[in-house]
């Protein structure tokens, strides 16, 4: 009989433990807290659901960084947004600056991190896949699906390194370290990939309810694997499998967008909403501390939002600020919600200068006032003077980094529609009455109205426009990274000064840093240096 072993990345890393079944001791023995034999060990559901609720601890991404549950910076999908043209890292923790100035090399923590973890979660997956038809469930049905929700994550897996790194290797099976294949792994073609994925999310849908109680949501369900086959396809803009695949999540008529206010999806009159397709349970708890000013209790400011995130919102007109008069264009910079008239969802996104996070916290980024804590340069954060405000609640005042109850939306109805709609217009479709549907829905949900559809009324200017309002309505939500990618802008907004606020004692605004964007590099991540090492199959991305 074959003793469970330990957990080893295939070609070559070691992996993580599952988080909450082991010490970090007992990792380098077992893969299970009774170093029994497989023989054993697949034999009972508890074990087998154990097994299967340890990977999704580690797979589904939180929003803020969080310290415990298997959450490590580089699957905080929030924090994520330093490495975009929305937000600034800063922190006494991480790496993300180097990301965007040149800095990041293969040898990275975050990288190795990213790609290991999504390796282990993809190895324990083939592992339950290869043993459960041993384990004794009474329930025939939900013996598929146990094996169903591991094929889905399985898939999950591989599409975020594939989203990253570009093509890698395709693991269906679980591959010791010492079996001579595991040095020899070469990538899959982006072909092979894309079917594997899709595939994958095809056949475990099968087995899988269309959702989940609010007490089971986390898991992979019929939705998410047909949200999952959304994005795929979109980041390779195949449209017609976007189209086919939201029509697939359409149909099963239990997802729907938020009907109540933009900010309340992130707070807590929110969190049982129909538009959350997957979430991190509690995987905000501790946003108040990481992204909060430091006049919150452990506010540690870790994400400066920049100002070309806060100049893309429209006024409540529906006008540009490229559309404004110079003087109107001027006292919108100086005064971003002047008058309360800009697009409701920067305010609900972004915390202004001026502006009330929580009762009796003023956000006051220049002023000079003896005591004043959240002054740009506090605590070597704070940097732009502009910070986040989506998921901020007073109910969180006092959570600091892990006491909050707040679930982070990892999928929702909203980013899905956005999908459908980029890929109806990419496909010449820009016209279909369900392209002007859904964009009003979601303008007319944050209370902006409908489009002029005498100015965006070709191919191009609705490119514009469905850009802009993907870019507004999941502002800091983790899924800018991938639309610079998917529409190739990096060099144009990647690369050169980031600034932020207004400053009135320079009359002009805070220059934050320069960035650097190299074209035909940066769309891909370097692969980690140790996984280049020990697994000869596997060439460095371009020019790392």
């Amino acid at each position: 009989m074959k003793k469970i072993s330990v957990h080893k990345l295939v070609a070559g890393l070691l992996l993580l433990p599952m988080m909450f079944l082991v010490s970090c001791g007992d990792f380098l023995e077992r893969d299970n807290p009774t170093a029994t034999t497989d023989a054993l060990w697949w034999r009972t559901q508890d074990n087998l659901v154990a097994y299967l609720n340890a990977v999704y601890t580690n797979s589904i991404p939180a929003g803020a960084l969080i310290t415990d549950g298997g959450t490590f910076q580089a699957n905080s999908k929030m924090q994520m947004t330093g490495i975009t043209d929305e937000g600034v890292f800063r922190a006494n923790f991480g790496s993300w600056q180097q990301f965007v100035t040149n800095q990041v090399t293969p040898a990275n923590g975050y990288l190795t991190d990213f790609y290991r973890f999504n390796y282990a979660n993809i190895r324990d997956c083939s592992r339950i896949l290869a043993n459960y038809e041993r384990v004794y469930v009474a329930d025939a049905a939900l013996k598929r699906r146990f094996a169903a929700e591991a094929r889905a994550l399985r898939a999950y897996s591989h599409l975020k390194l594939f989203e990253l790194f570009g093509n890698i290797p395709i693991v269906d099976r679980p591959i010791e370290f010492a079996d001579p294949e595991a040095k020899n792994l070469p990538p899959n073609t982006e072909d092979e990939i894309v079917n594997f994925i899709a595939s994958e999310l095809e056949t475990a849908a099968a087995d899988l309810p269309a959702t989940y109680s609010e007490a089971e949501l986390f898991r992979m369900s019929k939705g998410v694997c047909y949200a999952l086959q959304v994005q795929l396809f979109l980041g390779v803009k195949k449209y017609d499998k976007v189209i086919e695949s939201f029509k697939k999540l359409r149909a099963l008529n239990v997802f729907e967008l938020y009907p109540g206010k933009y900010e309340d999806v992130f707070n807590y009159t929110g969190l049982t909403s129909k538009e959350r397709i997957l979430i991190k349970p509690r995987g905000n708890k501790g946003i108040m501390g990481r992204f909060g000013p430091a006049s919150v209790q452990g506010g540690q400011a870790t994400i400066s939002v920049t100002a070309a995130l806060v100049d893309t919102y429209e006024t409540k007109d529906g006008r540009t600020l490229q559309e404004l008069s110079e003087a109107e264009r001027l006292q919108y910079i100086k005064e971003p919600d002047f008058n309360n008239s800009r697009d409701p969802r920067l305010s609900a996104t972004v915390l202004l200068p001026g502006a009330t996070l929580i009762a009796g916290i003023v956000y006051e980024p220049f002023s000079t006032a003896t005591g004043n804590t959240t002054t740009i340069g506090y605590n070597s954060a704070n940097v732009s003077g502009y910070l986040v405000k989506k998921y901020m609640t007073e109910q969180d005042r006092t959570a600091q980094y892990g006491n909050g109850n707040l679930n982070y939306i990892v999928i929702r109805y909203a980013e899905m529609m956005l999908s459908y709609v980029e890929a109806l217009v990419e496909s010449g479709q820009w016209n279909d009455p369900e392209v002007t549907d859904y964009l009003n829905q979601i303008r007319n949900r944050a209370g902006m109205p409908d489009y002029d559809e005498t100015k965006y009324n070709s191919q191009e200017k609705m490119r514009e426009l469905y850009r802009r309002e993907r870019t507004v309505e999941l502002a800091l939500e983790g899924t800018r990274i991938y639309d610079i990618r998917r529409w190739r802008i990096g060099k144009e907004v990647l690369d050169g000064p980031v600034y932020g606020a207004y400053n009135p004692a320079t009359n002009e605004r805070v220059k934050v840093e320069d960035r650097i964007f190299i074209e035909n590099r940066d769309y891909l991540w370097p692969f980690p240096q140790n996984e280049i090492n020990n697994n000869s199959g596997i060439n460095q991305n371009p020019n790392w």
